[in-house]
């Protein structure tokens, strides 16, 4: 799978699912490789302003959801 494709699974998962943690996201797009590619992805997703990542008190976890959302 390419990174644009990895990038548009990763919009339309929090568009449909909102806020995510590492774990709900790799659950939802039923990733089985390499972590590593995923980690890079969602970076420099963050760092693009595409999605943000911001901590989630309720499940003491640091979730992603799509940029502008708070």
């Amino acid at each position: 799978m390419s990174e644009d494709d990895l990038r548009s699974r990763i919009l339309d998962a929090l568009s449909r699912r909102g806020s995510l943690s590492f774990e709900e996201l790799i659950a939802e797009l039923r990733w089985s490789g390499d972590l590593r590619v995923l980690r890079r992805v969602l970076a420099s997703m963050i760092r693009e302003g595409v999605i943000v990542r911001k901590p989630d008190y309720s499940k003491r976890k640091m979730v992603y959801s799509v940029g502008g959302e708070i």
